[in-house]
């Protein structure tokens, strides 16, 4: 188990996120942070109305994409009762963090791949009205680092504990590319009540396959 400060990453997480129903099923919820601003393409004879563009179920102008994931990690966690957070939440510095800290700095990759392998499950999800270049790479580098490619060796993490959810119109040939590489599954959603219902879905067969003991335990080991 990768450790942030000499102690194990997933103590680190459950020691600093707020208790749930299920506060020991961890999630790890990715995505873009960062509104994807049509404007700032545009011409300047040529305004957003008469682009005629589809921003998605997530394409509010007023609000940022990272508030929109908070508002799913919020529901995971109300609704649902799982232990869901971004990145943001354990208040880990990054190596690009712009203030004076004590803390031990991490850099994002390094970051995100002990989340990943600290959760019980993980979750991509991409709107098309996110800026996702950096998400992509994340992506990537993260599914590889627990040798989830064919013919790598045995997996350090299930594929089962990871998804990928993309809303319908977002064109990537490398997220086509995804379930065929890592063996990780794909979905497609339309609105956020979709999306809603494929998560839940999702995180409940993770749920059922753990207590079947068709997984096995997260805590200070790998599957």
């Amino acid at each position: 188990m990768r450790t942030y400060d000499g102690t194990p990453m997933r103590e680190v997480l459950l020691d600093r996120l707020p208790p749930t129903a299920h506060t020991e099923f961890l999630v790890y919820v990715m995505g873009p942070y960062t509104t994807f601003r049509p404007d700032y393409y545009l011409r300047d004879d040529l305004t957003i109305d008469d682009a005629d563009l589809d921003m998605g179920a997530f394409g509010d102008a007023e609000t940022e994409l990272q508030d929109e994931l908070r508002d799913i990690v919020e529901w995971l966690r109300t609704d649902v009762g799982v232990n869901a957070f971004l990145a943001v939440d354990p208040d880990i510095p990054t190596e690009g963090f712009p203030d004076e800290t004590d803390a031990e700095r991490m850099n994002v990759i390094s970051q995100s791949k002990a989340y990943a392998e600290a959760s019980n499950a993980v979750v991509f999800i991409l709107p098309k009205a996110g800026v996702r270049d950096g998400v992509d790479i994340e992506i990537g580098a993260v599914l590889s680092g627990f040798d989830l490619g064919l013919g790598e060796g045995t997996p350090q993490k299930s594929p089962q504990r990871f998804h990928v959810f993309r809303e319908h119109g977002v064109s990537s040939a490398t997220l086509d590319a995804v379930p065929h590489e890592y063996e990780v599954a794909l979905s497609e959603y339309g609105t956020r009540s979709e999306l809603h219902e494929q998560l839940e879905r999702f995180l409940a067969g993770v749920l059922r396959s753990e207590r079947r003991g068709d997984l096995s335990s997260v805590d200070g080991s790998t599957d």
